[in-house]
């Protein structure tokens, strides 16, 4: 895995409809907008407090700096220029050139192809510029909508982890998917 690769620069990217670009400090208020959101929120985690947001938020924004942190990238909608919803990745294993996918998409960006078309485009970053093996995404088996996502990524279910997370005391199911170069 090429690691000198990852700068904003090299995340910064456009389709045909989006905008995506790495999350910086003037960012927050568009992170609360996801993360603060029970219905998106429901098999991702508890929703959290000010200060655990904040916290958080300056993790993830220093992802460039500490390579542990997830990398979130934000997605807007080039027609409007509206913040429309979030994709990212995690070094899951440097030495097994690994990485995590995650997204994020806010509700009335849903079902339009949003984040396909993001994740398209970030997955061949991955590929090309990263030098990644394998890439992975997991979702509680209920998230039908996530793991349709991850399908028309390209990924292939390889398993379901039993009682694999729980939030808010309710234990989940989830899928694994994975694609391999």
């Amino acid at each position: 895995m090429d690691l000198s690769v990852l700068t904003p620069e090299n995340f910064t990217f456009k389709t045909e409809r989006l905008s995506i670009y790495p999350m910086q400090a003037q960012h927050l208020a568009q992170f609360k907008l996801l993360q603060c959101n029970p219905e998106l929120m429901v098999f991702i985690g508890p929703i959290l407090g000010d200060d655990e947001i904040k916290e958080k938020f300056n993790q993830r924004i220093n992802c460039f700096e500490d390579h542990e942190q997830w990398f979130t990238l934000l997605i807007n909608d080039k027609a409007t220029n509206s913040f429309i919803g979030s994709i990212g990745f995690k070094l899951d294993d440097i030495d097994c050139k690994r990485v995590e996918l995650c997204y994020l998409t806010l509700s009335n960006a849903q079902g339009k192809g949003n984040i396909t078309e993001a994740g398209l485009g970030l997955i061949d970053l991955l590929k090309t510029q990263l030098k990644v093996k394998k890439i992975v995404a997991n979702c509680a088996v209920e998230n039908t909508a996530s793991w349709k996502v991850m399908e028309k990524l390209g990924l292939t279910r390889e398993g379901t982890l039993k009682a694999d997370f729980v939030i808010n005391d309710i234990w989940y199911d989830a899928y694994t998917y994975a694609i391999v170069y």
